[in-house]
């Protein structure tokens, strides 16, 4: 009789084994997602930070890549910044230039040097663009 009671006492403990491996797996499963879920939110939350303030977390400044224009592109603009400057017969600054524009100003600066019939007047800063 005590032979039948050590088998059903390692049965009962080898099916409580199994239930508690099923449990432990689930419960690494969840925390995993849980783990998952909290990164990307994370990396959004850095990423917003670096936008704000320019820096990483660690006070890094933050890499700005140069974006190159593609020759199609710089055509393009050329012809944006001589709608721009044709539509501003008072004449325009290179800073307001470049806000209309929304490309970096040595990209604008090549533009404009490309548009034909402009004249200029002013020194560097005080320098405005007029369509002939």
């Amino acid at each position: 009789m005590s032979l039948s009671a050590l088998e059903k006492i390692a049965a009962i403990e080898a099916e409580a084994k199994t239930k508690i491996d099923a449990l432990k797996s689930e419960a690494v499963s969840e925390l995993v997602k849980r783990i998952s879920a909290v990164k990307s939110e994370l990396a959004a939350l850095e990423t917003e930070y670096a936008d704000l303030t320019g820096k990483t977390l660690k006070g890094e400044k933050v890499g700005i890549t140069r974006k190159r224009l593609s020759a199609d592109e710089k055509a393009a603009l050329v012809i944006t910044v001589g709608e721009i400057i044709r539509g501003k017969p008072e004449g325009i600054s290179m800073g307001d230039i470049v806000r209309s524009a929304g490309q970096s100003v040595s990209a604008v600066r090549e533009a404009v040097a490309q548009v034909k019939g402009l004249k200029k007047t002013g020194n560097k800063a005080s320098t405005l663009y007029f369509s002939k």
